[in-house]
C-alpha cells in the first residue's frame, strides 16, 4: 500500500479495494487484481459480480483487509501492540491473550487495550486538525506522495507540490497530442523521482502492460525509454513478473 503506498479514504482501507470509477473496477489495494464493474467472476465453484469477487480475492489472497493492512509500514505499531490488536481480532479473551504473551496478566492486556483505544482517539483528534488545519489555509504545503512499495524515504526526497511543478517545468514538455516529452534528465535524486512519478500517470492502473506496451508508452517521451523503464522498475513506480510478461501499477 501511494501502496499510502498512496493515501486512500477510509472506506477503501476497511475494503482493501478502490472503487475505481475511471477504469469501471474495484482494484485490489495489495496487489494488480482488478474487477470490472458489471462481469460475473467464478468463486468458489458459483459465480459473483465484481465487488463480491474483489472483497473475496483480498480475503483469500492477502488473509483479508485487517491483516493486509496491519502489514503495510503506515501502521507504524509497535511490536507488541501488533500481536494484541491481532489476537482480539481473531476473537481472543483477555486471559487468552494474556497466555499468547506468555503469561502475561490480564490486566496488562487490558492496559494494551487501552493503550489501543487511546491511539484510535489520539488519531481521530489529528485527522480533524489537519482537516481544519487545509479548511483554514487550503494552499498548505503538501508533499508529493511516493508508491509505499518504494525504498524507504528520507527527507532527501522530500519533494513539495510546488517544487514538483517546478520539476515538471524545467524538465518536461508536451508533445502537442497529449502527451509528455523530456527535454533533460536531471542529476538529483529526488528531482528523478518527480519525473518518474510524472512519467507512470501514464499508465492505467489495474491494467496491464505488454513489455511492447510499456515501451510503446515511454519511446516518445525519451530517446533511452529503456533506462527509463528501469528507472520505473527501480524506484517501484512500476511491477512486472519475474518473466517480464507483464507490468502494472502497483
Amino acid at each position: 500500500m501511494e501502496n499510502n503506498p498512496e493515501i486512500f479514504g477510509f472506506r477503501n482501507l476497511v475494503d482493501g479495494l478502490r472503487n475505481d470509477e475511471a477504469s469501471r473496477t474495484f482494484a485490489c489495494l495489495y496487489c494488480d487484481a482488478s474487477f470490472v464493474k458489471g462481469m460475473i467472476y467464478p468463486v468458489d465453484g458459483g459465480n459473483a459480480e465484481a465487488r463480491r469477487a474483489a472483497e473475496l480475492h483480498v480475503e483469500k489472497t492477502h488473509g483479508g483487509a485487517f491483516r493486509a493492512l496491519l502489514e503495510t509500514r503506515e501502521a507504524g505499531l509497535p511490536v507488541v501492540q501488533e500481536k494484541v490488536l491481532r489476537l482480539l481480532y481473531d476473537g481472543m479473551t483477555d486471559a487468552q491473550i494474556a497466555e499468547a504473551l506468555g503469561g502475561k496478566s490480564a490486566s496488562t492486556v487490558r492496559n494494551h487495550r487501552f493503550a489501543l483505544r487511546k491511539r484510535e482517539t489520539e488519531s481521530r483528534v489529528f485527522l480533524a486538525l489537519m482537516g481544519l488545519l487545509d479548511r483554514q489555509r487550503p494552499d498548505t504545503q503538501r508533499f508529493v506522495q511516493y508508491p509505499s512499495t518504494m525504498s524507504p524515504q528520507d527527507e532527501r526526497v522530500m519533494v513539495s507540490e510546488s517544487e514538483a511543478k517546478n520539476v515538471e517545468t524545467r524538465f518536461l514538455e508536451g508533445d502537442g497530442r497529449g502527451g509528455i516529452v523530456l527535454t533533460g534528465w536531471p542529476k538529483k535524486q529526488k528531482d528523478k523521482l518527480v519525473l518518474l512519478k510524472r512519467i507512470s500517470s501514464l499508465f492505467q492502473r489495474g491494467k496491464r502492460y505488454s513489455e511492447k506496451e510499456v515501451n510503446a508508452i515511454l519511446r516518445p517521451v525519451w530517446s533511452d525509454h529503456v533506462t527509463i523503464r528501469r528507472y520505473l522498475i527501480e524506484y517501484r513506480f512500476l511491477e512486472r513478473t519475474s518473466d517480464c510478461s507483464a507490468y502494472w501499477i502497483p
